[in-house]
């Protein structure tokens, strides 16, 4: 087999409407974002987020989930070595709300657990939803009980908008947010992404890069999400 160059390679991913990109969810690129973060917060854990451990192995992190099997599930993925695990959603507001876990052809799919029915595309392979009611409790009032800088992670189906709302003092000190920003209505009643976007700014966060972005469910080339990347302004790394 003949050996391709990286120019050939390239010239021939041009020509299909392709590029190659950076892996930008490498835990090497993700660590440049917070060298003096003191402790990493992942909200909507599911079965972890093992870039994010590997970036800060040596960091406390805080784990929410409103799944609580989502915590033996993270560690039987690699959980971080130092994390406590808080069983709850995370709103705008405390109370308690009715998790919704789709079931799709091939069964249950807690990837997709959130409150906002799924819409688009992908609702045609919803069979069902599994209800269970979770407690909900704002970011701030976890965080109370973890001081400095922060680094944030949030992916919560649809949810994410709800989880800012409640984290207006904890995004005063996160030194980089990293948000599942949905850019097509991907569930019913939700925000549209500018106005995520304008609640990280009145943080004085502002986007920096996008780590990911899937397809638009029909295998086309129109993104439905992006992970986000965002960072404070005045910094100048």
């Amino acid at each position: 087999m003949t050996p391709i160059s990286d120019h050939m390679f390239r010239r021939a991913l041009r020509q299909r409407g392709l590029v190659a990109v950076p892996n930008k969810g490498h835990h090497d690129y993700l660590r440049s974002f917070g060298p003096q973060t003191d402790v990493i917060v992942d909200v909507g854990v599911h079965t972890g987020t093992p870039q994010l451990y590997r970036a800060f192995p040596d960091r406390k992190f805080v784990l929410i989930d409103p799944r609580a099997e989502s915590e033996a599930e993270t560690i039987a993925n690699g959980a971080p070595e130092n994390f406590d695990f808080h069983a709850c959603a995370v709103g705008a507001t405390e109370g308690e709300m009715e998790l919704r876990t789709p079931t799709m052809k091939r069964g249950e799919n807690p990837a997709m657990a959130g409150f906002k029915p799924i819409a688009g595309p992908m609702a045609s392979a919803v069979k069902g939803y599994d209800l269970r009611k979770v407690p909900v409790v704002p970011l701030d009032q976890i965080m109370e009980g973890y001081p400095g800088r922060v680094g944030l992670k949030i992916d919560t189906e649809g949810f994410e908008l709800e989880v800012l709302q409640g984290a207006a003092e904890t995004l005063l000190r996160c030194d980089f947010v990293i948000v599942e920003l949905s850019i097509t209505h991907r569930f019913d009643d939700i925000a549209p992404p500018s106005h995520v976007v304008a609640e990280l700014a009145r943080a004085g966060l502002e986007l920096r890069d996008i780590l990911r972005t899937t397809g638009d469910g029909k295998g086309g080339v129109r993104p439905r999400l992006f992970d986000a990347l965002f960072t404070r302004w005045e910094a100048r790394n």
